[in-house]
C-alpha cells in the first residue's frame, strides 16, 4: 500500500509541476511569438513609411529611426523587398536587403500580393509577409522572408522543451525524495497500526481460547451441578472481564486517536484525588508486602476530566506496584513548581534497559518479550496514561536506573 502512495504522490507531484511549466513556458513562448511578430510588422510599416518617397529615391534600411536593441538585430538580418509599383501597377524599382530575387519571382510576388484583398497579411506558398501603401505615384509593397523568423522560433521552442525535459527529470528526482521523506510517518503509523491490530487479535484470541476450552468442559459433563463446576466458571468469568476491560482500552485508544471523545473539563482538587487513589492501593501494597509511601502537597487544582485524571492515577500506581518487586517501594509524589504541576511516581525493582524505556508507552509493549503476562495487563496501561496526558496538555516521560528505580514524571 505504501509503495502504490508513493507512486500515486510522485505521479500527481509530477502532473502538477509538468501543468506549471507548461503553463509558463507556453506563456513566455506565446509572449515571444508575439512580442517578434509585431516587431517584425513594426519594421515592415517603417520600411514603407520612410520609402513612401517620389520614384527617384534611393531605398536604404540605415535611414530609418534607430530600433531597439532586438529590433536592429533583426532589421540587420532579415531579407526584405520593397517594390516600388505605378499607377498601372507595373514594377518600377526595386530595393532588397539579404535577399535575391529573379525578375519573373518579383512579378508573381507583385500579381500574389495584388490579389489578396487585405492590406497587410501573409503569402503562404512563398512563406513571406507583405504590406502594402498606396501613393500618389502608384502603390510601394514589401514583403519579408519569414524564414529567419520561423528559425529563430524553432531555436526558442527547442529551447523551452529543453528546459521542460531538464527540469521535470530535476522535479522527478526531487518527487523521490520528498516522497519517501512525506510518506515517512504515514509509513511509521501504517506498521505501527498493522502491529497494533495484530497485538490486538493476539491478546483477544487468549481469553477466547480459555474461554471456548471451559464451555467445552462443561458441555462435557452436562450432568454435573453449578457447584461443582464452579471452577471452570470463575475462570471464564475472569477471562471475560479481562477480555471486557482490553475492548474497552482499546475502545478509549481508538477514541483518543480520532478526537472523538468529548471530554468534560472542571476543576479539580487534584491534592484530594491523589490522597483518594493512594488510599486505594495501600491494601494492595500490603498484600504485596510493599511500602506504599505519598508525598502530596495540599490545594493543587488542575482543570481536567475527574474520572481520567484517576484512571492516570491508577495507571501509574498499580504499574509501580507490579513491578516494585517483593518487599520493594512505591513513592507517589505530587507537587507544584511556578506554574507547573508535577506528578511522579517512582518504584523500586529491575531497572529498564535503555533500549526499552523508549518503547514504553507504544501500544502491547513489553519488555518481556516472551509476553508471558506475570504481571498482568495486555500493555496498554502506559499508552493510555500518555493520551490522558496529552489530552490535558501535559507531557509524561519515564526514567530508570538501578540507583533510583523506575519513575514516571507527568508535567501539567
Amino acid at each position: 500500500m505504501i509503495k502504490k502512495l508513493r507512486r500515486k504522490f510522485i505521479l500527481i507531484n509530477m502532473i502538477f509541476v509538468a501543468s506549471i511549466l507548461t503553463v509558463v513556458l507556453g506563456t513566455l513562448y506565446y509572449t515571444n511569438y508575439q512580442r517578434s511578430n509585431r516587431e517584425l510588422r513594426m519594421i515592415m510599416k517603417q520600411v514603407i513609411q520612410f520609402n513612401n518617397r517620389p520614384q527617384d529615391h534611393k531605398f536604404e534600411i540605415r535611414r530609418l529611426p534607430e530600433p531597439k536593441p532586438d529590433q536592429r538585430q533583426l532589421r540587420n538580418l532579415m531579407p526584405i523587398l520593397l517594390v516600388t509599383l505605378d499607377k498601372e501597377q507595373q514594377i518600377v524599382s526595386t530595393e532588397t536587403q539579404n535577399v535575391k530575387f529573379e525578375k519573373y519571382q518579383l512579378q508573381a510576388l507583385v500579381d500574389a500580393a495584388l490579389s489578396l484583398p487585405s492590406p497587410e497579411g501573409r503569402i503562404n506558398d512563398y512563406g513571406l509577409l507583405y504590406l502594402k501603401q498606396d501613393t500618389p505615384e502608384g502603390m510601394n509593397i514589401v514583403f519579408a522572408d519569414l524564414t529567419l523568423f520561423k528559425s529563430n522560433m524553432r531555436m526558442l521552442l527547442f529551447n523551452y522543451l529543453a528546459i521542460f525535459t531538464a527540469g521535470s527529470a530535476a522535479f522527478f528526482i526531487l518527487s523521490l525524495f520528498l516522497s519517501k521523506w512525506a510518506l515517512t510517518p504515514v509509513e511509521r503509523a501504517w506498521e505501527q497500526q498493522s502491529r497494533f491490530v495484530a497485538d490486538a487479535s493476539h491478546e483477544l484470541r487468549t481469553p477466547l481460547t480459555v474461554i471456548l476450552a471451559n464451555l467445552k468442559i462443561l458441555a462435557a459433563h452436562k450432568t454435573d451441578t453449578v457447584q461443582s463446576q464452579e471452577k471452570w466458571l470463575d475462570n471464564t468469568q475472569e477471562e471475560a472481564n479481562r477480555m471486557k476491560q482490553l475492548v474497552e482500552d482499546l475502545l478509549f485508544l481508538a477514541k483518543s486517536d480520532a478526537q472523538a471523545t468529548q471530554t468534560i473539563m472542571a476543576d479539580l482538587d487534584f491534592s484530594n484525588l491523589a490522597w483518594e487513589r493512594v488510599l486505594l492501593f495501600e491494601s494492595l501494597a500490603f498484600e504485596q508486602n510493599l511500602t506504599l509511601t505519598s508525598h502530596i502537597a495540599p490545594g493543587i487544582h488542575l482543570t481536567g476530566n475527574e474520572s481520567q485524571i484517576k484512571q492516570l492515577l491508577t495507571i501509574l500506581l498499580d504499574n509501580g506496584c507490579k513491578y516494585a518487586g517483593k518487599g520493594g517501594t512505591v513513592n507517589l509524589t505530587l507537587k507544584k513548581e511556578q506554574d507547573k504541576i508535577l506528578l511522579s511516581v517512582n518504584n523500586s525493582g529491575d531497572p529498564i534497559s535503555p533500549e526499552d524505556i523508549g518503547h514504553l508507552f507504544e501500544r502491547f509493549y513489553r519488555a518481556d518479550k516472551s509476553r508471558v503476562r506475570k504481571a498482568g495487563g495486555y500493555g496498554l496501561g502506559l499508552s493510555i496514561a500518555k493520551s490522558i496526558a496529552e489530552s490535558h496538555h501535559g507531557k509524561i516521560a519515564a526514567s530508570s536506573d538501578p540507583a533510583h528505580g523506575t519513575t514516571f514524571v507527568v508535567t501539567f
